[in-house]
C-alpha cells in the first residue's frame, strides 16, 4: 500500500486531503509544518509527500531539499496558492515531482500522487536490485578472496611437500648406494661360497635396491624438472639408432613376447638430450612389458613429419580407459581397473616432463582390450 504524508497548516485541507487518499486507499498521514513532517519521516517509511510551499519556521521548498538529501527516493509534490512560474521553477529546481496550484481538485491530487507512486515503486525496485547486485559482488569477492587464499595456501604445503620429499629422498640416496656398493662386493668375493638359493637370495636384493636407487634418482629428476633446474645436453641425435639400442638392452626382458621395430632406411635426426630421450623410451618400453601378455606384441615405430621427429611404443595388452589417459602421466597417479588399481608410478611422469622440456609432446592412444600406444614427439633437424 502507498503511503503518503500530507503537510498544510491550514486544517481543512489537511482534512480534506486525508479524506481523499483515504478514500483511494492511500495510508495517510498529516503534519501542520514542516518540523513535524521530519518527525513523521524519521519514525516511518513514505513514498510520497504532499506539502504546502508556504509553511511557518520551515518553509515547503527547504523541506523538500531536506527529504531530498536524507530519503531522495521519496517523490515530493509541492502545492502553492500562488501559481507563478517562478515558484514552480523553484519547487522543480529542488527536486520537486510535480506541483499543484490550490485549490487542489480530488481528480488532480490522485492522478499525481498515483504517478509519483509509481516512480517511486520503479526506484525502490532499482535500489533493491543494485542492493542486491552489490551484495551479489560483495559474496563474490569474498569467494574469490577465499579461493585465492586457499589456493595460496596450497601451493605453499605443496612446497613443503616437495621440499620435505626431495630432502628425504636425498638422503636416503646416500645409504642405499653404500648397501649397493657392499651387496656388489658381497657377490663379487663370497658368492662361490654361497649355494644356489642364497645366490637367488642376493640377486633378488641386489635387483630390488637397484630398482628402488632408479626411482630415487626419478624422483630427484623430475624435482629438477618442474623447476626447471635439470640441464638439458640437446643435440642433433639419430632417432633410429638410439631406438634400436634401447631395444636391444630389452632383449633379455622380453621373454615370450615379440619385439617388433618400423623406421625408414634413412637416419631420422632431432634435436634432443640423448641419454634423457634413451631413459624416456626405455620408461615407455617397461610399462609396454608391464601391461603385455607374454605371448604380445610390443611395436616401437620411429617416423617424421613435417618439424617433428614422432616415437610410437604400442602393445596389444589389456588397454586403458578414456577417463584414465590424463592421470597416468600424473605423479604417483592410480589406476583402477576392474577390481585391481595399481600405480603408474614415477616413469611415465618423467617422460612427460622431458619430452615437453624438449619441447615436444607425449600422449597416447588406447582402447580397453585393444592395446595402447604411448607417443612421443622431438623437434626434427
Amino acid at each position: 500500500m502507498t503511503r503518503v504524508l500530507v503537510v498544510d497548516d491550514e486544517p481543512s485541507i489537511r482534512l480534506t486531503l486525508q479524506e481523499f487518499l483515504q478514500e483511494a486507499g492511500y495510508q495517510t498521514a498529516v503534519a501542520e509544518d514542516a518540523r513535524v513532517a521530519l518527525q513523521l519521516l524519521k519514525a516511518g517509511e513514505f513514498d510520497v509527500v504532499v506539502s504546502d510551499i508556504v509553511l511557518p519556521r520551515i518553509s515547503g521548498v527547504e523541506l523538500l531539499q531536506t527529504i531530498r538529501k536524507e530519503s531522495p527516493r521519496v517523490q515530493v509534490i509541492m502545492m502553492t496558492g500562488q501559481p507563478a512560474v517562478e515558484t514552480a521553477a523553484a519547487a522543480v529546481r529542488a527536486g520537486a515531482f510535480d506541483y499543484l496550484c490550490k485549490p487542489v481538485t480530488k481528480d488532480a491530487i490522485l492522478r499525481c500522487i498515483a504517478n509519483a507512486a509509481k516512480l517511486k515503486a520503479a526506484e525502490d525496485e532499482h535500489a533493491r536490485l543494485a542492493e542486491a547486485n552489490r551484495r551479489h559482488q560483495e559474496d563474490l569477492e569474498r569467494q574469490h578472496q577465499q579461493l585465492r587464499d586457499n589456493y595460496a595456501r596450497l601451493r605453499e604445503l605443496e612446497t613443503l611437500r616437495d621440499n620435505l620429499t626431495h630432502m628425504i629422498i636425498h638422503d636416503l640416496r646416500a645409504p642405499l648406494s653404500i648397501a649397493l656398493g657392499y651387496l656388489d662386493l658381497i657377490k663379487e668375493r663370497a658368492a662361490s661360497k654361497l649355494g644356489s638359493e642364497e645366490r637367488g637370495y642376493l640377486d633378488t636384493t641386489l635387483i630390488n635396491i637397484c630398482r628402488l636407487n632408479d626411482m630415487i634418482g626419478s624422483l630427484l629428476d623430475i624435482s629438477r624438472l618442474e623447476t626447471g633446474n635439470m640441464p638439458l645436453n640437446r643435440h642433433a641425435c639419430d632417432v633410429t639408432v638410439l631406438a634400436k639400442s634401447v631395444m636391444e638392452s630389452f632383449n633379455s626382458l622380453v621373454e615370450e613376447r615379440h619385439l617388433h621395430f618400423e623406421a625408414p632406411p634413412e637416419p631420422i635426426k632431432a634435436s634432443c638430450d640423448e641419454e634423457v630421450t634413451r631413459r624416456v623410451l626405455g620408461n615407455l618400453l617397461q610399462n609396454a612389458l608391464k601391461f603385455t601378455p607374454r605371448d604380445g606384441t610390443i611395436r616401437v615405430a620411429v617416423s617424421k613429419k613435417d618439424t617433428m621427429v614422432r616415437v610410437d611404443v604400442s602393445d596389444n595388452g589389456t588397454g586403458i580407459p578414456p577417463e584414465y589417459h590424463a592421470k597416468v602421466f600424473e605423479k604417483f597417479g592410480y589406476v583402477t581397473k576392474s577390481a585391481h588399481q595399481y600405480s603408474t608410478g614415477l616413469g611415465l611422469t618423467f617422460c612427460k616432463l622431458a619430452v615437453e622440456a624438449q619441447g615436444g609432446q607425449i600422449d597416447l592412444e588406447s582402447e580397453v582390450g585393444k592395446g595402447s600406444t604411448f607417443w612421443f614427439t622431438l623437434p626434427a633437424i
